[in-house]
Parts: C-alpha cells; structure tokens; sequence
C-alpha cells in the first residue's frame, strides 16, 4: 500500500462511521416529531382537501393581499371558493401541507372541498403574511 492510499481509506472509514451515526440519530428522532405534527393541528385529518372545479357553496375572497373572511366557516362536502380580487397570483396553501390552490391569477378562482371536520389553517404560499382558517363541521 502506498502512503496515498492510507489516508483515503481512513477517510472512508470515517465517513462510513458518520452516515451511519447519522442514520441512528434520524431513526431516532422520527418517532419524536411524529406526535409533534399531529398535535400541532390535532382536529385536522390528513387527506381531508381536495381541489374542486365545482361551483362553490361557500365563497371567499383575495382582494388587498387579504383572505376575507379570514375566518370561513363550512360543513363537510362544501365547495370554499376563492376569487382573486387582486391582479397578482395568490395561492391557497393548509399550513400542514396536505392540500393546495396552486397559483390563482387575478380575476380566477380556486375551490377547495374538505371530507372530513376539523380547523385548517391556511396561508398564501406566495405572500405568507396573508393567513386564515377554515372550520369545517
């Protein structure tokens, strides 16, 4: 062995050590931040959105980089439309990440229904200061 190859395989050793220390700690730790995320949104069921292209029951509007109402309340099976008032694209995004709008251009609309009860926070994935929650009974 030549004096080159010695240090190449002490790196390799090392790295093989570290990635397998790190895959222990991420094994470790997923259990850990399960419980977190349901208990951050604990009356929301995942899978509970869908985007919907039927006309809406329940109708919201994006006008002056706002959701009005903020607060929309439904029932299980609604259509929640939202009409972009503004000329920029909004989105409709559940702060958990199940379900989105994808970019609504201004003067379009976006409809979202939900199957299952439960409080959805909500923000614009483009403009995070624009927020709101859906309560679906």
């Amino acid at each position: 062995m030549s004096r080159r190859t010695i240090p190449v395989i002490l790196a390799a050793i090392a790295l093989t050590a570290a990635l397998a220390a790190c895959s222990n700690s991420a094994s470790s730790s997923t259990p850990a931040s399960a419980p977190a995320a349901s208990a951050a949104a604990p009356s929301a069921a995942a899978g509970a959105c869908t985007v919907s292209t039927d006309a809406g029951t329940v109708e919201a509007t994006i006008k002056g980089f706002a959701f009005a109402p903020a607060q929309i309340t439904a029932k299980v099976g609604d259509v929640i439309a939202f009409s972009n008032g503004d000329t920029t694209n909004h989105t409709v995004n559940l702060d958990d990440g199940s379900c989105q709008t994808g970019p609504i251009a201004g003067g379009s609309s976006a409809a979202l229904v939900f199957s299952a009860a439960g409080t959805y926070p909500f923000h614009c994935a483009i403009h995070p200061s624009m927020k709101g929650t859906i309560t679906v009974s």
